[in-house]
């Protein structure tokens, strides 16, 4: 008796993966991408609003040590990189970091993201069951 065929998301699943599989999954990584993207951007704006220069030097939040960013930051950056950042970096050159990551990305790391974020879908990735 042949084994009945999954379908996802109306997508039949197919071994080796389909062009439609991957053109699903595609479309799912660019809304996963924009939405981390938002996020990122969101929590950046926030945390440089809250800013207080307390030396009164004139220096902007970007160029500020890593430690000063604020908890949504540090939250979407180590499920984006994955690691931290210690002593040394300033926050622009890990918004760069997270930026090209995110970008590169491969798609089961952005399912993964997509959970670790709690990021709410219409529809999710097909085939990583």
């Amino acid at each position: 008796m042949k084994k009945e065929a999954k379908v996802e998301f109306g997508i039949t699943i197919t071994r080796p993966w389909s062009k439609e599989m991957y053109d699903h999954n595609e479309a799912v990584a660019d809304v996963v991408r924009n939405e981390v993207a938002f996020m990122w951007e969101e929590a950046c704006k926030k945390a440089e609003a809250e800013f207080v220069d307390e030396d009164d030097l004139g220096n902007e939040f970007a160029e500020q040590e890593w430690n000063e960013a604020s908890k949504a930051m540090l939250a979407i950056q180590l499920a984006v990189t994955c690691y931290r950042f210690g002593v040394g970096y300033d926050i622009s050159r890990v918004a760069e970091v997270v930026e090209e990551t995110l970008e590169d990305m491969p798609l089961y790391q952005l399912k993964e993201l997509v959970e670790e974020l709690d990021i709410k879908l219409d529809t999710g990735f097909v085939g990583f069951n």
